[in-house]
């Protein structure tokens, strides 16, 4: 393991401990301490096969479950997101568990953990291919396209009609083998990934908007050929996961049914947990993947208003419930409610809502966590309305005076690069890492 020392002058931490790959597990961060993981592994086998914004990078995750569990372990993530830590718990030999209400989250973790034997996604590919090349050199064919709001603002009209080819012909080979499901949600997946390239949206903003000043050179083919040179090279990469998968005493991860507040899980059950909850005010996950979501048929009749309220976090709310000020009995939080209350009412409930969410899922890990049982939760610091608030402090007093964790370690790791760009008042430079541990 290679570190280093820097100076760091943008925030209380003076020194930052600077890493490149791998974190050994017998390597003690220290507490409140600062550190930087430079990710080498952010593609590799299949963690890079979605982009998914706010995502882990895989050393992190690997050191927590290297440090706080055993091989065979249960490792639970509430709120898996893209399924980075899943994947890491199986690659190290632990039972993976993921739970998140977030549709196409769940898809990406199932494909990412799924090994799929070479020889099969091979057949399904060509065959795949075969067919995608027969509807667009047909002059009849019309392939099927979705219909959802604003759709063709969103995308070109030969730019639908190719995703709807690649689309059907996921059907067709779906169609002639039924029981590859794993080879079929591969294939969506891969499709999804390169939805937001081929739109009309901007590619760096973290909902899905069009910008009058970003005008995509999207010519007609290219979305075919982005799909084919995808599969090709995801592939690739499926196929370095089947085989360390081989290898592994752990052949596959758990997606249950659930929410991060009410699993449904045993009591007693989970050796540790490890997950980064949703920022508030920054990522609109529905939001973010609604167009994926319309293509893969992931979102149902109803608006996206009642998905989205669902979520740790929303920012979908009613104007009966921030009518009036909140309070939450918590010295750390409610002057912040407060301050906030005077510039956005909104907002300040929003914040308030995210803490009582928060304190719900730290009592359902209390009480699905072994006794001894570790929760690490990733969370970084807003800036909402010009007022500081203090994630890390705020569910460290929850879930130690509240729910009963004790708080073992914190420490800062800092972030290098997001997938999307996050407006600059709420852009966070890291995420503090709480290591709350149940009591035996």
């Amino acid at each position: 393991m290679d570190f280093s020392v820097t100076s760091d002058n943008q925030d209380s931490m003076s020194d930052t401990i600077e890493v490149e790959g791998d974190l050994d597990s017998s390597f003690d961060i220290p507490n409140g301490g600062s550190i930087l993981i430079i990710s080498n592994d952010q593609s590799y086998l299949t963690h890079g096969i979605h982009k998914f914004p706010a995502k882990f990078f895989p050393e992190l995750p690997r050191y927590l479950i290297r440090k706080y569990s055993e091989e065979g372990d249960y490792v639970l993530d509430p709120m898996c997101g893209s399924g980075t830590t899943l994947l890491e718990a199986m690659l190290n030999n632990r039972k993976g568990i993921g739970l998140d209400i977030d549709p196409i989250a769940r898809l990406i973790s199932k494909v990412k953990t799924t090994p799929i034997a070479s020889k099969s996604l091979k057949s399904a590919s060509d065959m795949l291919n075969e067919k995608i090349q027969e509807f667009v050199n047909s002059k009849t064919y019309q392939p099927i396209i979705p219909e959802f709001n604003y759709r063709d603002n969103w995308f070109r009209p030969f730019v639908l009609r190719e995703i709807a080819i690649i689309r059907d012909s996921i059907k067709f080979v779906h169609t002639l083998s039924p029981k590859s499901i794993k080879i079929r949600d591969f294939f969506r997946v891969v499709l999804s990934s390169i939805i937001r390239d081929v739109s009309n949206a901007d590619p760096h903003c973290t909902r899905t908007v069009l910008r009058k000043k970003i005008v995509k050179k999207i010519e007609l083919g290219d979305t075919i050929s982005r799909f084919i040179q995808t599969l090709s090279r995801q592939r690739i990469a499926m196929n370095e996961f089947t085989s360390i998968a081989r290898t592994l005493d752990v052949g596959h991860v758990l997606l249950p049914k659930g929410h991060a507040i009410q699993t449904s899980l045993d009591s007693d059950s989970i050796h540790l947990a490890v997950t980064s909850p949703p920022y508030i005010n920054a990522v609109d996950y529905p939001r973010t993947h609604q167009l994926e979501m319309y293509w893969l048929g992931l979102l149902g009749d109803g608006p996206l208003s009642h998905v989205k309220r669902k979520y740790i976090g929303t920012e979908t709310v009613y104007k009966a419930e921030y009518e009036n000020l909140r309070s939450s009995g918590y010295d750390t939080l409610d002057p912040i409610l407060a301050r906030i209350y005077t510039k956005d009412p909104r907002r300040s409930f929003i914040v308030y809502k995210f803490f009582e969410d928060m304190k719900q899922q730290l009592s359902e890990m209390m009480r699905v966590l072994k006794p001894g049982g570790r929760y690490c939760v990733t969370i970084g610091n807003n800036m909402i309305r010009g007022v500081e608030v203090r994630s890390d402090e705020i569910l460290s007093d929850i879930a130690t005076s509240s729910v009963g964790f004790k708080l073992e370690q914190t420490f800062f790791s800092k972030l290098i690069r997001h997938f999307i760009r996050i407006p600059r008042p709420e852009r966070m430079l890291g995420e503090w890492v709480l290591v709350l541990r149940k009591p035996n």
